[in-house]
């Protein structure tokens, strides 16, 4: 599973795979839903990333 770290100033990148199965495109804004104590989905135009969108963003050489 992609995973992103937090730079001094807060900000993440959020790794191609997951940005395309977003459908993210440079300028669009997100929304972190919590979706159960400490959990989140990232949205982006009215589409909520499930966790199955979350684990298909795994490259074919990762395990499982």
């Amino acid at each position: 599973m992609p995973t992103a770290m937090v730079t001094f100033n807060g900000r993440i990148t959020l790794a191609p795979q997951v940005r395309k199965n977003l459908g993210l495109k440079t300028g669009d804004n997100v929304e972190f839903v919590e979706v159960e104590n400490g959990r989140f989905a990232i949205s982006c135009r009215n589409r909520l990333a499930t966790d199955t969108d979350l684990r298909n963003t795994r490259s074919p050489e990762s395990p499982d």
